[in-house]
């Protein structure tokens, strides 16, 4: 059984880096072989980021806890550890798709507003230290 995995997540690493390497086909021979390649990995890449996900959801909880109930600092821990893909699709081993086995909430980029505008006065309030 050990072998088995192992074969799996050795052609996961090898054809999934070669899908991305290269332009993504789409015939149907390639989605059903993407489609059994993820079938595969996520044998393996599920219950890791199950584990990194729970693990991250009680260290977050604690360290908000110590801080004093700082929201910020639980979820300083959360979004790494409980965001990205927790299943891999087929898209990604066409790499069409990155995979994010790290999650990341940063869409929200420094407004590029004036200082004087109210614009800029709203992003420095949402961010100031107290």
């Amino acid at each position: 059984m050990r072998s088995v995995m192992a074969g799996v997540l050795v052609g996961a690493l090898v054809f999934g880096g070669a899908a991305a390497a290269r332009a993504h086909q789409g015939t149907p021979g390639q989605e059903v072989g993407y489609s059994l390649l993820a079938t595969g990995a996520n044998v393996l890449y599920v219950p890791a980021k199950l584990v990194v996900a729970g693990t991250g959801l009680v260290v977050g909880s604690v360290a908000g806890l110590l801080t004093g109930g700082d929201v910020r600092a639980a979820y300083a821990v959360w979004v790494p550890t409980a965001g990205g893909d927790f299943v891999l699709r087929p898209e990604h081993m066409a790499g069409t798709r990155n995979i994010e086995f790290f999650g990341s909430d940063y869409a929200d980029t420094p407004s590029t507003a004036s200082e004087e505008g109210s614009a800029g006065r709203t992003y420095r309030a949402g961010y100031m230290v107290r």
